[in-house]
């Protein structure tokens, strides 16, 4: 029983690990736009990064573009995915990001957060929650 104990221990650890050893996300400046939208990434709150195995960095202004960048580029070669911590702004891991759709106004208009404490990001959810005609205000081009 313990040897199955040590080894879930082991494969959790390693899958918590997945990105490339080293990887690290790259800091915005003010001369950054965003990959999708071409605005600029001015508030640090709502930026996101997508690294990919070259190496090259796609920064964004917004969970929502991010996720469209993504989309439109499904055969991209990911090494690693970095989100700002709302409060914090701290670069923490896609995987281990909680994301919030919230009534807030993010810079395209998508309402999407992250933070890296799930309870917080519940709690914040609560208190902005996404309005009921909120479908289809995401402002992020196409």
């Amino acid at each position: 029983m313990r040897t199955r104990s040590w080894l879930l221990v082991v494969t959790v650890l390693v899958l918590n690990g997945c990105s490339a050893p080293g990887l690290k996300p790259v800091e915005i400046f003010p001369e950054d736009n965003c990959a999708q939208c071409r605005m600029a990434v001015s508030d640090e709150r709502y930026a996101s990064e997508i690294i990919d195995q070259n190496g090259e960095v796609f920064k964004f202004d917004d969970l929502g573009c991010m996720l469209k960048f993504r989309s439109k580029h499904a055969d991209l070669k990911i090494a690693g995915i970095y989100l700002k911590d709302y409060e914090t702004k701290q670069w923490m891991p896609y995987e281990r990001a909680a994301i919030v759709e919230t009534g807030v106004e993010t810079p395209m208009g998508s309402g999407k957060v992250a933070f890296a404490d799930p309870q917080k990001a519940m709690s914040f959810q609560k208190q902005y929650p996404q309005a009921a005609n909120a479908g289809g205000v995401d402002k992020c081009c196409e």
